[in-house]
C-alpha cells in the first residue's frame, strides 16, 4: 500500500514566512480559507480560480499572461483587468510586495539573495525586447521560495525517516518529488504513518529553529492519501 504526504500550500506558506506578511500569516494561524476569502475580496468567479490566481501571482504573473491563458480567459481577456487583480492582491499582502522590492534592490546591486537555511541565489539581470536591462521579477520571486521550500521538505523527509525507524514500522520511501513524500507500507500501518507525518509537519518550525537557528513562525501542515497505486489514491477520512 502507498501513503502520500503532501505539504499543504508549501509555496504560499514559504513566501509568507520569507516576507513576514502578517495578513497571510494570520489567515493561516486562524485556519481561514484564504482562497475563499480572496475569491470574495477580488471578485473572482470561483474558489479554484482564486487558488490558481494566488499561486501564479506570488511569482509575479503579469496581467498579459493571465489575459492570454486559456484557464483564465473565460474570466477576462483584458490585461488591464488582471493588472487590477494583481494590484488588489499586493495591496492586501503588502509584506510580499515589500519583500519582492527588497529582493529587486539586492539583485540590481549585484548581490545574491540569501535564504534562511544557507542557500543563496545569484540572479543575473535580464533584458527587455529593446535589449535594455530588466529585473527578472518572475525568476526573482520564484527561486527563493522554491529553494527554501525544498529545504523545508528535506527537513520533513529526514524527520519522518527517523521517526518511522524509531517506531519500528516496516516501510520504504519510494518518492520525494517537490512537496510530496511517498512511502510503501503495510495496510495495518497506514494510520500510524499518517499520525507520524502529521506530527512531523507540525514540528517543522521547532526543528528548523533547532538546526538553523531561524524562527519559522508560519504553521506547517500536510495532507495524506493512500492507495494501491498513484492513480487510485484516497484521502483519509
Amino acid at each position: 500500500m502507498l501513503l502520500q504526504a503532501d505539504a499543504s500550500q508549501l509555496e504560499w506558506r514559504t513566501i509568507l514566512q520569507l516576507a513576514n506578511d502578517q495578513v497571510g500569516i494570520d489567515e493561516i494561524i486562524d485556519g481561514e480559507d484564504t482562497h475563499a476569502k480572496n475569491q470574495t475580496a477580488f471578485d473572482l468567479p470561483s474558489r479554484l480560480i482564486s487558488k490558481i490566481f494566488l499561486f501564479r501571482t506570488i511569482f509575479r504573473g503579469s496581467g498579459w499572461s493571465f489575459a492570454n491563458d486559456p484557464d483564465f480567459m473565460h474570466v477576462s481577456t483584458s490585461s488591464k483587468f488582471w493588472d487590477g487583480m494583481n494590484e488588489k492582491f499586493y495591496k492586501k499582502y503588502k509584506g510580499i510586495d515589500k519583500c519582492h522590492e527588497k529582493w529587486k534592490d539586492i539583485i540590481v546591486s549585484g548581490r545574491p539573495i540569501e535564504g534562511p537555511m544557507g542557500r543563496s541565489w545569484s540572479i543575473p539581470m535580464g533584458r527587455d525586447y529593446k535589449g535594455e536591462l530588466k529585473v527578472p521579477m518572475t525568476t526573482l520571486s520564484n527561486y527563493p521560495v522554491q529553494g527554501t521550500g525544498a529545504d523545508v521538505m528535506m527537513m520533513a523527509r529526514i524527520m519522518a525517516y527517523k521517526r518511522i525507524k524509531r517506531a519500528g514500522i516496516d516501510c520504504k520511501f519510494r518518492s520525494t518529488v517537490h512537496d510530496s513524500i511517498v512511502v510503501d507500507c503495510h495496510t495495518k500501518d497506514l494510520q500510524a504513518l499518517r499520525e507520524i507525518f502529521d506530527q512531523v509537519f507540525y514540528d517543522l518550525p521547532l526543528e528548523i529553529k533547532k538546526v538553523f537557528g531561524y524562527d519559522w513562525v508560519v504553521p506547517m501542515a500536510c495532507e495524506c492519501k493512500y492507495g494501491i497505486n498513484m492513480k487510485s489514491m484516497e484521502k483519509f477520512e
